[in-house]
Order: C-alpha cells, then structure tokens, then sequence
C-alpha cells in the first residue's frame, strides 16, 4: 500500500540554505509534510515558503518543564504562547509534542516530582488547541515520545497529552548515534523489533498510532523497505522520517521515495 503521506521531520533549519536543503529532500522523497523543531529562527517565515511548494509545515519541540529563557521559548509555557501568538498566525498547519526523560532531573526532564506536570501538560495543550481553533483552518495536535515510555516512564503525564492529540507517534526508531556519533542498534536493531512495542504501548491513547523511522542518517534502504511493508501490513498509510541531515544516505532518500 503506497504511503499517502510522508513527513519529514528536521532538528536544525537555522541557514537559508538548510531550508532549501530541506525543501529539496521533501521534494525528493514525496513528502508532503515537514516537521521542524520550533527552535529554528527561520520556521515563522519559511511556513508561506513551503506551502508555495505544496508542503505543510508541523512544529514540534522538547519543551522545558523547569522555567527558563535561555534558549527563547523553550519553557512549556512560552513555548506554547509562542506557537500560539506566533507560528499558528504564520499558517502552522500541526504541532507534536516531545515530552520525554532523560532521569537526570534536566530542565526539560518531564518525569519529576517537583513540578506538577499533569496541569503544566493541560495548561500546554489547550493554550495550542485554543489558538488552533481560533484560526479556523485545520490543524493537527499530537504527541511523540520513545517508543517504550508510556509503560517505561510512568512519571510523564502521557495522559494528559494522549488525551489533547489528534494522533500519536511512538519513536521507533531501530538505530541511533550515542553521544560519540557512533551508530548503535536500539530496540532490536530492526524495524520488526521496533514497531510492535510502540504500537502496543501508544495504542492505550486510543487515537492514530504512527510509528516513525529513524535515525535515518544511520538507516540503510532495506530497513527503510522493511519500515513502509510493516507500515502497509498495520494498514498504516502516513511515514514518518526523522530527521533530514546532509549524512542521509542518498540511496536511504531513495528508498523512502518508493514508498
């Protein structure tokens, strides 16, 4: 079953030219979605940029839960006023959420006791969900984490972000770099041994699941093959890519194409 939808997802979009770079490997693969953290100072400008090209434009983010303004917008609640009074004005056409744990108490560690996280994850929400509604065009809300956390790391209030998305993306990703930038294989090593747990642990949010490929900078083409048939075999019919870089293998850009 050939995939209705691909998006792209971006970590860094901070030059012209890495937006155009980015603009010609959605080009390349077909994608009809980009995805880039909202961290990038070009993203409000780029939106009119690529809806020109026909692709829509997600914002997602690792948002802090400690206060802090360094970098701008990183806090839950600026991050969600920014999205709010800035990027849905600009045509933002979706945002994901990333709330995740490192357990080393950082400030973007959603799995603490020192915050209550379940009212700062309902405040974040609604203020995007309130904003989209306002805008009166379609929007898409959702929430990605790893792949294993629903169950692995109760302490994230998944609940409440379940509760506020339209869909949900469980991060299987079967290989990634450590911090040396060495490729290393997680959950198994394949996409068979990643997506089952995702699937099953992100179904408890009764909404869409779609699983996510990555790190595709360390993927090979079979696997990316072996992702879009588990895809079809699940009746899934929407990709998820993460993340563009100029270490994408071209023949990885290739295969998603195919897709």
């Amino acid at each position: 079953m050939p995939l209705s939808s691909k998006i792209l997802w971006a970590v860094s979009m901070d030059t012209p030219a890495e937006q155009n770079s980015l603009a010609q490997a959605a080009h390349m693969i077909k994608a009809n979605v980009v995805c880039i953290r909202t961290s990038s100072p070009l993203l409000k400008d780029s939106i009119a940029a690529f809806h020109a090209l026909n692709i829509e434009v997600y914002g997602w983010r690792w948002p802090a839960v400690v206060p802090t303004d360094s970098p701008p917008n990183y806090s839950a609640p600026n991050q969600a006023d920014f999205v709010a009074s800035v990027l849905i004005p600009a045509g933002l056409d979706g945002y994901i959420v990333d709330p995740e744990s490192d357990d080393d108490d950082g400030v973007n560690d959603w799995q603490r006791t020192d915050v209550d996280t379940a009212a700062l994850a309902q405040s974040f929400c609604k203020t995007i969900k309130d904003a989209a509604a306002r805008s009166g065009r379609p929007f898409v809300f959702g929430t990605t984490s790893g792949s294993t956390y629903p169950a692995s790391k109760p302490g994230i209030p998944f609940s409440k972000f379940f509760a506020a998305s339209d869909k949900v993306y469980p991060q299987t990703y079967w290989r990634a770099r450590d911090r040396h930038g060495n490729p290393v294989d997680i959950h198994g090593g394949t996409p068979a041994s990643s997506m089952p747990t995702g699937l099953a642990d992100y179904g408890s949010a009764g909404k869409p699941v779609m699983p996510m490929a990555g790190e595709i900078d360390c993927a090979k083409a079979s696997e990316i093959q072996a992702y879009g048939a588990l895809l079809a075999q699940h009746g899934i019919d929407e990709g998820h890519f993460y993340e563009f870089n100029h270490n994408v293998p071209p023949e990885v850009l290739s295969a998603i194409a195919a897709l």
